[in-house]
């Protein structure tokens, strides 16, 4: 047997070889178990394995887990896996009036200068819609009648109630009625005030105390949309605007067609965007109750004025209290605009113009708003002292002097 000592020396290299070798494997497996128990120390448990984790607009997000949320700078970082409270269940939303017709809007007329609130007589339209509006309301039973033919012909009416007639039991169940079939109420004055020669409490005390008697009758807080004074004379009277526009309204009801004229004159009156003027006397009510169903019979639909112009219907709130109570707003200062002023004039303008010229020497008498003859004899005297031509009518000009005199 050969002594291991005289083995070929190409068997010891490789004997050393096999050794260095052993101690590489022995070196790397050690190192391999101290980075396992290393790696098994450091990272969590569970931890998701890189194909089970994808981005999400910029957030690591592994699946069956939730999206990491994204921490803005000075905010506290939100938990994982924090439950979101159930938010408790919204109240029902307040029904809204429904939206304004854009068509119809655009047959609105526009104010006539900066500082006043558009005159509603007639709608700038060709669709087959008119507006019946029935002023006063003194007879309930009338009143009865003719609302009950609109609704029979699919129609309605806009009402303009005296608030001295709205409060009485008769008038009051009615015009509930009508509200309550689609119907809209809007502000005649609480006395049939023309408005022009009251005070600033006067007026405004005419015209909220009408919109409250409606709010009271009601059992809500009714907004009005459109103020009508007696008569229509005052509607151009600036104040008077004012107040109206303050309270939320959108102008002042005029008409084109009055009820006070023949069959023949009402009929040749039948147009689009026409607006109907009539009351509830006998004489009207007899009318009214042929007009209504001939006017549809022609194809025309019986609008309201919101309807005609494309508002949404008038406004209610809840009533904090009885509407008898509420405080009434005076009117809030505003820049008063000088128009030209002639016979025929009904303006609180008017009045303060008296005023002066009673304190001049050029008119007697008390104001009365009303631009008449002795207005006009007194302008032309005072014409004639400055070396004005004489017309008896005051330009803008001229009422700026005047009223702004010492």
């Amino acid at each position: 047997m050969a002594n291991r000592y005289n083995r070929p020396i190409f068997s010891r290299a490789r004997q050393r070889s096999m050794d260095r070798k052993r101690l590489i494997i022995i070196g790397g497996a050690v190192a391999a178990l101290v980075l396992i128990v290393v790696l098994a120390l450091t990272l969590p448990k569970g931890r998701p394995d890189r194909a089970a984790v994808k981005t999400v607009d910029g957030a690591m997000q592994a699946e069956g887990e939730p999206l990491v949320p994204q921490q803005a700078e000075g905010e506290p970082l939100v938990p994982l896996n924090t439950p979101t409270p159930t938010p408790e269940p919204a109240p029902e939303p307040t029904p809204q009036p429904e939206a304004a017709d854009p068509q119809r809007a655009l047959a609105r007329p526009t104010a006539t200068a900066e500082g006043f609130m558009p005159v509603f007589s007639k709608a700038n339209t060709q669709e087959k819609i008119v507006a019946i509006t029935v002023d006063d309301c003194f007879q309930a039973e009338n009143l009865r009648q003719i609302v009950d033919k609109a609704i029979e012909v699919g129609g309605k009416l806009t009402i303009f109630p005296i608030g001295q007639n709205v409060v009485k039991q008769a008038q009051s169940e009615i015009l509930k009625y009508a509200w309550e079939n689609g119907f809209e109420l809007e502000n005649h004055t609480y006395t049939h005030n023309g408005l022009f020669a009251c005070s600033n409490e006067e007026l405004a005390q005419e015209v909220y105390s009408q919109q409250m008697a409606l709010s009271h009758i009601l059992g809500v807080e009714y907004q009005c949309h459109f103020l009508r004074p007696r008569g229509g004379d005052a509607r151009g009277d600036q104040r008077m605007q004012m107040y109206a526009k303050q309270l939320g309204y959108y102008g002042i009801a005029h008409w084109s067609a009055s009820g006070s004229a023949n069959n023949t004159k009402i009929a040749k009156a039948l147009e689009p965007g026409a607006i109907y003027l009539f009351h509830t006397t006998d004489t009207d009510l007899e009318k009214l109750l042929r007009f209504i169903p001939w006017v549809v019979e022609q194809g025309y639909q019986l609008v309201t004025l919101n309807e005609m112009f494309g508002y949404p219907a008038n406004e209610t709130r809840p009533l904090e209290g009885d509407a008898k109570d509420y405080p009434v707003p005076q009117l809030e200062p505003y820049q008063m605009v000088y128009v030209p002023l002639k016979k025929t004039t009904f303006s609180w303008e008017a009045y303060l113009l008296q005023e002066k010229l009673i304190a001049m020497g050029y008119l007697t008498g008390s104001p009365d708003g009303v631009y008449g003859d002795g207005c006009v004899a007194a302008i032309r005297a005072y014409q004639k002292d400055h070396g004005m031509e004489q017309t008896g009518e005051a330009d803008a000009d001229l009422v700026r002097t005047i009223l702004e005199s010492a």
